[in-house]
């Protein structure tokens, strides 16, 4: 295991992008929302997947140098068109693009097409969060998702994120797989070489799977409402933004040499248009503060709000560094190195 401060990670993961002609800029996107990911400790979003990423690059299938297209469809509506760029800084645009419309109508909505795997959704809530608005965020994916009743996947693990700030300095969030957890998950637990929870997955049968090497659908959040979670999350994405939905939609890690068109819907709302305005964020804050206070169950030590394991993760994180696997870390490093690929 090797512990790495945030800066040296995001510096050698914007330098491995950087050099197979994504600009300084994108690079740097790119390189901070992977490294926010680590430090809220959502490491399977985070450099894990930088190997996966370039050998997209290489193969043709992320374009490095997109030519993105924005089209103002009304006051508070636009559509991005990401040019198969990364969905880091598509997103990252999008949210920029939503946030200015809110401070001049109230809300900003945004669809975004011809896009890639984004990374983790609170990366870009964030952003509104930091100009004192609610963020929204909403991102499709390859199927992997068995429908309740279900033996065989249809959606993807269609994450969303919902996001709002308060005056403790901590924001309340929710950033969440339909999914009982999203794939990365298995994926990490695959490459760690240990098991899962048996309400994670299922194998090619249906049945449920601890192995995470047999896993290879995954189960819906709480049943029936993490299903139509996920249906509603391809409505207002793919089939909103025209995309593609469920099955129709390619898989991140097969076919790679083609583009995947994702879709993303992200939102911006500002607290001020609201009759709450004046004390929004002192009330998040005495939510924070009553939750922390709620009796609990035997063995917990305090109830925490949404977001807030990870806010602490990152605290933690940003003081001590940030764990790798020995096996991430050595790729990361072969793939800094002078004319090295993805292979």
């Amino acid at each position: 295991m090797k512990t790495v401060s945030s800066d040296e990670l995001r510096a050698l993961t914007a330098r491995i992008f950087h050099a197979r002609g994504v600009s300084e800029r994108d690079s740097g996107i790119i390189a901070d929302s992977l490294v926010h990911a680590n430090l809220r400790g959502v490491d399977s979003h985070g450099v894990m997947r930088v190997a996966h990423y370039v050998r997209r690059l290489e193969l043709g299938s992320i374009n490095p140098k997109p030519d993105t297209g924005i089209t103002r469809t009304g006051p508070a509506t636009a559509m991005v068109d990401g040019d198969n760029g990364f969905g880091h800084v598509t997103n990252w645009d999008a949210m920029e693009l939503a946030i200015n419309m809110a401070r001049e109508t109230g809300v900003g909505l945004v669809g975004v097409q011809h896009s890639n795997h984004c990374g983790a959704l609170s990366f870009f809530a964030y952003r509104a969060i930091e100009a004192n608005m609610a963020g929204l965020v909403l991102t499709q994916t390859d199927k992997g998702v068995v429908p309740v009743g279900g033996r065989k996947p249809f959606c993807g693990s269609n994450p969303l994120c919902l996001a709002a700030p308060s005056a403790s300095g901590m924001p309340i969030v929710l950033d969440m797989a339909t999914s009982t957890v999203a794939g990365g998950h298995v994926y990490k637990a695959r490459a760690e070489n240990r098991s899962i929870p048996s309400t994670w997955a299922v194998d090619e049968e249906g049945q449920p799977a601890t192995d995470p090497h047999k896993a290879v659908y995954w189960t819906p959040a709480a049943g029936a409402k993490g299903y139509g979670l996920g249906v509603m999350i391809d409505v207002l994405t793919g089939i909103l933004c025209g995309g593609d939905f469920g099955p129709h939609i390619l898989p991140m890690y097969d076919q790679i040499e083609k583009t995947r068109n994702l879709c993303h819907l992200v939102g911006a709302l500002d607290i001020g248009r609201f009759a709450g305005a004046s004390t929004f964020l002192p009330q998040a804050a005495a939510m924070i503060n009553e939750l922390h206070q709620a009796p609990t169950m035997s063995g917990v030590e305090q109830v925490l709000v949404p977001g807030e394991p990870e806010h602490l993760k990152t605290i933690e994180r940003t003081r001590t560094g940030i764990p790798l696997t020995d096996q991430v870390w050595e790729e990361l490093q072969s793939l800094a190195a002078p004319g090295k690929s993805g292979d």
